[in-house]
């Protein structure tokens, strides 16, 4: 993504790797980051100038045959610049983290399904953050937890402000002996109280959430809120954090036995919508159910932690696909850390292509394609990028929009052809919008393939939004191309005035029954320019 910035990849250094590795006061900002969040550090000093200094900040040399020390990682960031090597001093485990004595571990029913067993998470790599209610950071969860940075000041004073304490454990409560463990208890955890006063969250707090965890960069961002109101601000923000290369997941709802009312930011496209199952591996009863349900999760009975202030015992048992949601954000946060390559669609497609299928076979509303299953995340084939994404209309390309910068048009002044390879998804990614330059008294032919059923329309350089209608859409359409089928889509547009312009090429998914398989509805867009004809175009 090339919005508001490029996601950074924390590096850990290899042993192996020295001396070619250039010196510790290289560090990024979020390798630094990444050395505060644990007490100590591993320096490798390179003379007995960086010995004397590690000596002097109460460091204690580890081994004989190489000049390895242990300091305080705080010590070790001022020693930095005369180091050869510094890195935290992470811990290691024995086995399964979920096996490191927490005495609620064994009420944890949702480890088994979702194969949380079945590989051993990394240590702190992409954030997670939790954008919800004040989260307790007193708690014995979640004090002196390494890698822990709230957003803003916490508040867990009120009748509902135990729901930011609980969802935070279940995606990052640490393997620590004491309560429960979370799906990725090593985690960059970052949390935002979207509930200052403890009078309930708005919209506009949340949005607030949102835009802070996108200036600290990618995260997963976990919404276990919701709104059956379609909000346009809402939905700017989430499209702003995708395109910024942030994975926005929320919560499906809890109305399954209330008629389903579509929920934001669920229903909003590229966001992960997360149902819940039950301990049988079905769909919970209360979990809503729609076209834009990616995948499940376990969410009924899960053990959370509480604040203290609500309950002495600092847990409590809750339901509701709030804390599904958490599950797979957390799990989103892991398996990203461990493949560190991939951009953000393509972590999307993956969390749905590798979950496991339950109820009625294929794509569900309940379930979506299946629930959540680690493991082949962590190995499945991944699909390629699909490049541009936020794409979906005039406001997400076109420059000093939504966006401050636009990605490159398919064509432009100096370039009168141009190819692109993309994917549309029924309920996630239903439209892609695109520049093309169209020059002064010359014909352009846009041609879409595609592998199922994708119109294409061309738009004029004055829209607004491709969705218009009335006067706006007689002004600025251009024409479409609609047959059934994977069948090859072409619009001819002449420009027969005196200067070029941008225009807006639209693919959209067909009106033939929806292709519901993650990455299977792809199409190349091929654009090229010609002289111009006598014959009028074709519209």
């Amino acid at each position: 993504m090339n919005r508001l910035g490029a996601l950074v990849v924390l590096a850990v250094v290899a042993l192996a790797a020295w001396p070619a590795v250039a010196g510790a006061a290289d560090l990024s900002a979020l390798e630094r980051e990444e050395l505060q969040a644990y007490p100590y550090a591993l320096v490798l000093a390179g003379d007995a100038r960086t010995e004397h200094a590690l000596r002097r900040a109460g460091g204690v040399r580890l081994a004989q045959t190489l000049s390895v020390w242990r300091v305080r990682s705080a010590a070790a960031l001022r020693v930095a610049p005369l180091a050869e090597l510094v890195e935290p001093d992470r811990p290691l485990t024995t086995g399964n983290h979920f096996g490191a004595g927490d005495p609620k571990v064994g009420e944890q029913w949702w480890i088994n399904p979702i194969g949380a067993n079945g590989a051993e998470p990394p240590g702190p790599g992409v954030p997670v953050t939790i954008v919800d209610t004040g989260v307790d950071l007193g708690h014995p969860e979640f004090a002196g937890r390494p890698g822990t940075t709230a957003l803003n000041g916490q508040n867990i004073n009120g009748q509902t402000e135990e729901h930011g304490t609980a969802v935070a454990s279940v995606a990052a409560a640490p393997a620590n002996g004491v309560g429960l463990v979370g799906v990725y208890p090593q985690a960059t955890l970052r949390v935002w109280d979207g509930s200052p006063s403890g009078g309930g969250i708005s919209v506009g707090l949340v949005v607030a959430g949102i835009d802070a965890a996108v200036r600290r960069g990618p995260s997963v961002i976990n919404i276990s809120l919701g709104t059956i109101v379609r909000d346009p601000v809402f939905e700017a923000i989430t499209a702003v954090a995708f395109g910024s290369g942030s994975l926005v997941v929320a919560a499906a709802g809890n109305d399954g036995n209330r008629g389903n009312p579509l929920e934001y930011p669920a229903s909003y496209p590229h966001v992960l919508t997360v149902g819940a199952t039950d301990s049988s591996g079905a769909a919970a009863y209360f979990s809503s159910a729609s076209p834009f349900v990616d995948v499940a999760a376990p969410g009924q009975l899960i053990p959370v932690a509480v604040p203290t202030a609500s309950d002495p015992t600092g847990y409590s048992t809750f339901s509701g696909t709030s804390f599904s949601s958490p599950l797979v954000a957390g799990a989103a946060a892991w398996i990203w850390t461990a493949r560190p390559n991939l951009n953000v669609t393509q972590l999307f497609d993956l969390i749905r292509s590798s979950a496991r299928d339950i109820g009625r076979p294929g794509f569900d509303t309940q379930s979506g394609y299946g629930q959540l299953w680690i493991p082949g995340a962590l190995t499945a084939p991944v699909h390629p990028r699909d490049p541009t994404e936020p794409n979906e209309d005039v406001s997400h390309v076109k420059p000093n929009s939504l966006f401050r910068t636009a990605d490159p048009p398919v064509t432009s002044p100096g370039r009168t052809r141009g190819t692109i390879s993309a994917r549309l998804d029924f309920s996630e990614d239903p439209r892609d919008v695109y520049r093309v330059w169209v020059p002064a008294t010359r014909r352009t032919i846009v041609t879409l393939t595609p592998t199922a059923d994708v119109d294409l329309a061309v738009w004029g350089p004055r829209t607004v939004s491709v969705l218009e209608g009335g006067r706006a859409r007689k002004r600025d359409f251009r024409g479409m191309s609609e047959r059934r089928g994977a069948r090859r889509e072409t619009v001819r547009v002449d420009n027969t005035s005196r200067r070029g312009a941008y225009y807006y090429v639209e693919a959209s998914v067909g009106s033939s029954p929806p292709l519901r398989r993650v990455g299977g509805l792809r199409y190349q867009l091929s654009v090229r320019t010609t002289k111009l004809s006598t014959r009028p175009a074709r519209r």
